[in-house]
């Protein structure tokens, strides 16, 4: 049986696997930040128009498509 410091951490440490969904969208802390500049890259790879296979990959790898993402 755990003591209860080991299972105040537990808690503690359940309840933060999921403190960026419940985080506000306006916060400015670096964490958010970073995500949200990830998540920001990543949309505007994903829409836009299709990319055609002999064409640059739009990740920036310089390579075709089809030998980078369209694999």
């Amino acid at each position: 049986m755990r003591n209860k410091r080991e299972q105040g951490n537990l808690a503690i440490g359940r309840e933060r696997t999921n403190w960026y969904d419940d985080h506000s969208s306006a916060c400015t802390c670096a964490e958010c930040g970073k995500r949200r500049s990830a998540q920001n890259r990543f949309n505007s790879i994903t829409q836009g128009r299709k990319v055609g296979r002999n064409e640059s990959c739009p990740c920036g790898s310089k390579l075709k498509y089809k030998k980078c993402h369209g694999a």
